[in-house]
């Protein structure tokens, strides 16, 4: 299964838009969102523009979070973690944070396949034993080329994307 990998949106719709079209023609099925969406607005155009499931977590620029977790109860295919996510995705277990420091522990805990964070807005990758540890950079184009990355539950592994 590919699944797309975004993070620290902070209200870019356009790139948003963008992000989800490549997603969806490179095959991903799935996605997983690692903080700082910011308005509710923008959760709203990534459930209404992605048919596939969405996996998130809270970023620090979410403010209104009963409005963001109710929203998600009225979406099919969305769950909302909070503050981290443990999940199961094709027979792989993620880590789901936006913090970095939290995501780095629980890739040294040696419990998950990977483990995945925003908050930086560098993409990145490492291996701490047999878990992936990454960062799919920013959707935002902020600080960097705005870009998200692919996971592929078969083989583990990631691929980054820019959108520039």
């Amino acid at each position: 299964m590919l699944v797309a990998l975004f993070a620290d949106i902070h209200d870019h719709t356009d790139n948003l838009l963008t992000a989800l079209y490549r997603a969806e023609e490179l095959g991903c099925t799935h996605l997983l969102f690692a903080g700082d969406m910011a308005g509710i607005s923008t959760f709203r155009t990534m459930r209404e523009e992605w048919r596939g499931g969405i996996d998130l977590v809270f970023g620090n620029n979410e403010f209104d979070r009963c409005s963001f977790l109710r929203l998600a109860e009225q979406f099919h295919h969305t769950c909302h973690h909070g503050d981290a996510g443990d999940l199961q995705l094709d027979g792989r277990r993620i880590y789901l944070s936006h913090y970095p420091t939290a995501a780095t522990q629980a890739a040294h805990c040696g419990l998950y396949d990977a483990a995945f964070y925003g908050h930086t807005h560098a993409a990145m990758q490492q291996r701490c034993g047999q878990t992936l540890l990454a960062n799919p950079g920013e959707i935002a184009g902020v600080r960097q080329a705005p870009g998200f990355a692919v996971y592929d539950t078969h083989t583990n592994s990631l691929t980054h994307h820019t959108l520039s």
